[in-house]
């Protein structure tokens, strides 16, 4: 595989990220071998601005937004793209081979968009800070085994069987509505608002996996 990134950022107020890989995978047969992904990010310390000169309440307001690819070949087998045999003999002679695996070249990578878009802040001399947070994830051709009938010879065989989206929102609060010189109080809460939906299964599974 081959990866390169680059980080840039002017007066710690704007940043940006950029990174490339192209992965190959022996899982995969040689037309589908390679995968292509990419990420971007970029953040903006809204604070740092001179308009918020006059806005002494906020120690710091952050907003920040990202999108990245990644692929994924886990689907258990080296070389998921070949059948694979087993063979027997004796004497230096070898018997016919028996089907262990049913391998599929049509199989390619699993490809997963993530995106994220929120905001970091303090405020009131740090005593209420956190982070809000719009994610989600979007996952192509996902790898599963499929059962098929065992009359085949075979009980499974590897595929890609469709997309999903899972997305939501989260929040982090901290909060020191107490603070001196013999005593501190602080709260922490979080919380997570997660979707999920399958957006498209093969048309073979006929709606199930």
């Amino acid at each position: 595989g081959y990866f390169g990134r680059l980080n840039w950022n002017w007066d710690e107020k704007y940043f940006l990220s950029g990174s490339y890989r192209r992965d190959a995978s022996s899982r995969f047969h040689p037309d589908n071998r390679w995968g292509n992904f990419w990420s971007a990010s970029a953040a903006w310390v809204i604070s740092k601005e001179d308009f918020m000169d006059d806005a002494d309440w906020v120690d710091m307001l952050k907003v920040k937004a990202s999108f990245g690819q990644q692929g994924n070949d886990n689907i258990g087998n080296y070389y998921a793209y070949l059948d694979q045999y087993t063979v027997t003999g004796a004497d230096g002679v070898f018997a016919d081979g028996t089907l262990v695996y049913k391998g599929n070249p049509e199989l390619t990578w699993e490809k997963s968009n993530a995106y994220n878009i929120g905001a970091d802040f303090s405020l009131f001399k740090g005593k209420l800070s956190g982070t809000i947070e719009y994610f989600g994830r979007q996952t192509s051709d996902m790898l599963y085994y499929k059962s098929v009938a065992l009359s085949n010879g075979y009980a499974d065989i590897p595929v890609n069987i469709g997309s999903m989206t899972n997305s939501g929102v989260e929040i982090e609060l901290n909060a020191t509505p107490i603070k001196n010189r013999n005593f501190k109080w602080d709260i922490y809460a979080n919380a997570t608002f997660q979707q999920n939906k399958i957006n498209e299964l093969a048309p073979e599974l006929n709606g199930e996996y």
